[in-house]
């Protein structure tokens, strides 16, 4: 059922110092490619980086330590000249990365990438201008315990029938 993924999904920044495989990225970029995207454009491409030194060159342009420690991160990003909706291209796409990777036991994080900085991101990864990057997807073992949401996370009060 679909529901437990959504609900075990939290927040990671500490990640154990584990290798992820290549199947393992290869399942949840699968999931990030089977998302929808406005005019079935597949327009979602992704950059894998699990180099120290690329890392530790993001972590000067991010200042997060977990962009520098995490074992591996996922850049997607989105072709601009076969999209007309980026931003909710890359944002679904990354939730079912998110969803995929928790189903798998492993732990991410949204990393936003400021629009000043994401230049920068974009050279270091040698990116193509006519791409958009707004987010790095840290991917990882979590470390320590991960507590899903409950149903006392739920609340009926934000639902609305025909209107507010």
């Amino acid at each position: 059922m679909i529901i437990e993924p959504i609900t075990a999904r939290r927040a990671v920044r500490e990640y154990e110092n584990t290798d992820i495989s290549d199947s393992q990225l290869e399942d949840i970029i699968r999931a990030g490619q089977f998302a929808p995207t406005a005019h079935h454009n597949a327009s979602v491409e992704f950059v894998i980086i699990r180099d120290p030194k690329i890392k530790n060159a993001l972590f000067a342009l991010l200042d997060q330590e977990f962009v520098r420690d995490v074992p591996v991160l996922i850049a997607p990003i989105l072709d601009r000249e076969k999209s007309v909706a980026p931003v909710q291209d890359l944002s679904v796409t990354t939730e079912n990365m998110f969803l995929q990777a928790t189903a798998m036991g492993l732990g991410t994080v949204w990393k936003n990438v400021p629009e000043k900085e994401s230049e920068k991101v974009k050279k270091l990864l040698g990116i193509p201008d006519r791409y958009l990057l707004i987010n790095l997807i840290p991917v990882g073992y979590p470390k320590g315990e991960i507590i899903p949401h409950s149903d006392a996370d739920f609340s009926a009060k934000k639902i609305h029938h025909e209107k507010f």
